[in-house]
């Protein structure tokens, strides 16, 4: 059964009219809430800024900071013990005598003594084991500060495709409302017309099922916008399902040259530190293992005191080329009871020693596999920078491509833009229906969804060039 026809109204009124009173109860509550209400206060705007500002607080970026603490800590630890090392050291002997007189009887007697002293060490020579150790921390901290500043760019980039993802759907529910809406309207007329018997009824369902479809496409729109703020809020930790996010994402920066970017990218890549490190730990390795081939293990001691044996009294110093480690001692024995006294006579000695291994094929062997070893990490540092290089070279043209696309798209924009001027004034004029004015301001915002798009493609693949040419990175060319 056809509607009645309503009275002469104002356009607005009668579509508003004609939809509330025409639809079924479904269409109508989506029209309701496709209109805010006139009094709601305006959702507080997050911008790009803020989100790049507030990737610090996220969980990734404290983690990366962690680990790079880690290291810093490790490093330091291993620098002290390249210091001096203090030690002291006591030592206790009880005894108990007895002898037999001429005239039978036994007599006993008790003693105690025992030694006191300090012992200095130093790792002297920089193949000490400590030595070894803080040079190895130092290369593996820079190693960690470029892994450091890598992931923060990366938490950038993320951040960015994040906040580009909760742009384009906030963009994409405003133009399914706007569709929506369009598609009501036509409803409404057909239904106008349906009444008047100047449509039919397949008309009519037809329109309904675009109402339909328009309803679906807004609440997969809401959900994927709702999505997008929770993955964006996530990144950052704060909540934005009330926050309305600025399109607005900024001028790109110019591209450098690609040979700056190339250079760059070498000196930053922590990949590539990282294979560069491996050479140099196969390099340290190697350097070990033929040292304790081919020099002699060898060892210097000088002593100065009094005394003799356990009972000696005085300083003693000793160096082991071996480890490199050089040492200061000093002993002062006591006794009570009736221990025999020392010798007082003072006594300065100096002591080599060396050995040497003829046959050592242990040794041979260790030598082999560190070179083996270091053989391999040079290959890998060879294959790792033609990745890097060429990382960057697709990253490079990636940024090339997503920068000349946007100029093209403010083409776009400035047409549709100059369309709906001209459909408001033949509006005006009476020339034109609202409906299409609607059409030419859903194209518009088609426009700009797809120019905001290009900038943020452009956008974040530059920041992934960042990224990959460091913090700083190279001058900008021309």
């Amino acid at each position: 059964m056809s509607a009645p026809r309503p009275r002469p109204q104002p356009p607005l009124a009668l579509l508003t009219c004609l939809l509330l009173a025409c639809a079924p109860p479904s269409l109508a509550q989506a029209l309701t809430q496709a209109s805010p209400p006139q009094n709601a206060s305006p959702a507080p705007v997050y911008s790009l800024t803020d989100t790049l500002a507030a990737v610090t607080a996220s969980a990734q970026y404290k983690q990366a900071k962690l680990a790079l603490d880690t290291a810093q800590a490790q490093t330091q630890a291993a620098q002290a013990a390249t210091g001096l090392t203090a030690g002291v050291n006591a030592g206790l002997t009880p005894a108990l005598d007895s002898s037999v007189a001429a005239d039978g009887s036994t007599q006993a007697s008790a003693s105690l003594s025992g030694t006191v002293g300090a012992t200095l060490s130093l790792p002297l020579l920089p193949w000490s084991g400590a030595q070894l150790a803080a040079q190895s921390a130092a290369r593996s901290l820079t190693l960690a500060r470029a892994t450091f500043a890598q992931a923060t760019l990366t938490l950038a980039v993320n951040a960015e495709q994040a906040y580009g993802r909760g742009v384009t759907a906030q963009l994409n529910v405003e133009i399914a409302t706007s569709q929506l809406i369009l598609t009501q309207r036509q409803l409404a007329q057909v239904r106008a017309f349906y009444a008047n018997n100047n449509a039919t009824l397949p008309a009519v369902q037809a329109a309904e099922a675009a109402v339909q479809d328009a309803q679906t496409a807004v609440l997969r729109a809401q959900a994927e916008g709702e999505s997008a703020r929770r993955a964006l809020g996530n990144l950052v930790e704060q909540d934005l399902n009330s926050a309305a996010l600025n399109p607005d994402l900024g001028a790109s920066s110019p591209l450098p040259g690609q040979d700056a970017a190339l250079g760059a990218a070498r000196r930053f890549s922590p990949a590539l530190a990282g294979a560069q490190l491996a050479v140099q730990n196969a390099q340290a390795t190697l350097a070990t293992a033929r040292r304790s081939r081919d020099v002699p293990a060898t060892s210097f001691t000088a002593s100065y005191g009094t005394g003799a044996g356990t009972g000696r009294t005085g300083l003693s110093a000793g160096l082991n080329l071996t480890s490199g480690v050089g040492s200061v001692a000093y002993s002062q024995p006591f006794s009570r009871g009736s221990a025999a006294p020392g010798s007082s006579a003072t006594s300065f000695a100096l002591g080599v020693s060396a050995s040497f291994n003829v046959l050592d094929p242990a040794a041979d062997g260790a030598v082999k596999v560190a070179a083996l070893q270091l053989q391999q990490a040079q290959a890998a540092l060879s294959i790792q920078t033609q990745t890097t290089d060429q990382a960057l070279k697709d990253a490079y043209s990636a940024a090339q491509i997503a920068a000349q696309a946007i100029p093209a798209r403010q083409t776009s924009v400035a047409g549709y833009t100059g369309a709906l001027d001209t459909a408001r004034t033949r509006l005006a004029a009476g020339l034109a229906t609202e409906t299409e004015v609607l059409t030419a301001q859903i194209a518009l915002s088609q426009a700009a969804r797809d120019l905001n798009s290009a900038q943020l493609a452009a956008l974040v693949a530059s920041a992934q060039l960042a990224a990959l040419t460091g913090p700083s990175g190279p001058s900008q060319g021309p």
